[in-house]
């Protein structure tokens, strides 16, 4: 029967060291990290499209009884 070796411990930290060394490696990554990936869509999925403005109700005392029409602006 062999044994293993246990893995060494990483140094210990301030945390406010750790907090530097992290946030070296976050600006270090961010550039490649903010760079806009392709995701590959299915083609047999259909999107249908959403309203294209904004539907709000009219105040009950506006005078018209047409309160579900889009706004014009």
């Amino acid at each position: 029967m062999t044994r293993r070796k246990r893995a060494a411990l990483p140094p210990v930290e301030t945390s406010e060291q750790l907090q530097v060394r992290l946030r070296a490696y976050a600006l270090a990554t961010r550039e490649s990290a903010m760079k806009p990936r392709k995701v590959p869509f299915p083609e047999h999925v259909t999107v249908l499209a959403g309203p294209l403005r904004r539907v709000r109700a009219r105040p009950s005392g506006s005078g018209d009884d047409q309160a579900g029409e889009p706004d014009a602006g």
